[in-house]
């Protein structure tokens, strides 16, 4: 069989179920047509189904642990977010928030394909440290991707509130209490996860070369991303932030959580290790273009 062939069969596969997904929630957010609580879910299923199967193949093209290294997280990341919105948006009532997660998914996934490829670190850096601290960051990020989401959400339907919209769009999200809680829940599981990368990002970040400014710049942004969304667990229970002010907290924080992975995907200086990153992304390239005639 065709690993390359299957790799590219996936990814379009991938592209489309998010696409068709996404235009469910809308279709219904806009028109109110649709059965977004049956169809949008079951679509969102097939994506993350056939985005996992995506980077199995896509790994074993490559020879690379999806969280060994630092090329695959974007996509493992929102593959994860979209489990666990199908998890969980029945008990927080938040089907609609598909309409916010199947475009950052699919976003996700392009980025891990077509953006940069960065370098690997050395193999004994990476065997002892890396899957661990990135395995935690991964999860991590995939709930601070479904708070993100709830917060955007809680966002519009309160403009829509205050401007007296109630009818239409309004009357098919949901309540503002209960994006509120969701937004919460989301954040504040995804924090110990966010602290444990924060701890093993430092620990590794001794033990390898961290002069570049690439390497400061993410290093700012993982504490800066900490320290907001600590700020927003902190004010939220002592000072009893809601609504609005948490909401723009989470988006903060999450933004600078997705430019911490960003600067990793497009990194470029050499490092040891690199030849096998340098590889992989040749492999990955040659996905976007017709499949080379490889068999097993």
């Amino acid at each position: 069989m065709n690993e390359l062939a299957a790799a590219n069969v996936l990814f379009v596969l991938t592209i489309a179920a998010y696409l068709a997904a996404w235009g469910i929630f809308l279709r219904f957010l806009i028109r109110g047509k649709g059965d977004v609580g049956k169809l949008g879910p079951r679509l969102m299923a097939l994506a993350a189904v056939l985005h996992a199967g995506h980077i199995g193949v896509a790994s074993f093209v490559a020879s690379v642990c999806p969280v060994g290294g630092i090329h695959f997280p974007m996509s493992v990341a929102s593959m994860l977010m979209c489990v666990a919105y199908l998890a969980r948006r029945r008990h927080l009532r938040i089907d609609v928030a598909g309409a916010f997660i199947a475009p950052l998914a699919l976003t996700s996934l392009m980025a891990s394909r077509f953006v940069g490829g960065g370098a690997e670190p050395g193999e004994r850096i990476k065997s002892l440290i890396l899957p661990f601290h990135v395995t935690m960051n991964l999860f991590g990020l995939a709930l601070f991707g479904l708070a993100f989401s709830a917060a955007s959400l809680y966002l519009v339907q309160e403009r829509l509130v205050k401007r007296k919209q109630i009818d239409g769009v309004s009357r098919r999200l949901p309540p503002l209490d209960a994006l509120d809680r969701a937004e919460h829940g989301f954040l504040l599981a995804g924090f110990p996860l966010l602290t444990i990368g924060i701890i093993t990002g430092t620990i590794w970040s001794h033990r390898v070369e961290m002069g570049a400014p690439g390497d400061v710049l993410r290093a700012v942004f993982g504490y800066v991303a900490w320290l907001v969304i600590a700020g927003v667990l902190f004010l939220r229970s002592a000072a009893g932030w809601r609504g609005r002010r948490a909401a723009y907290g989470t988006i903060a924080g999450f933004g600078f959580t997705v430019l911490v992975l960003v600067l990793y995907l497009v990194r470029s200086e050499p490092q040891p290790g690199a030849a096998d990153a340098s590889e992989m992304m040749r492999l990955l390239a040659a996905m976007s273009a017709a499949p080379a005639r490889t068999t097993r």
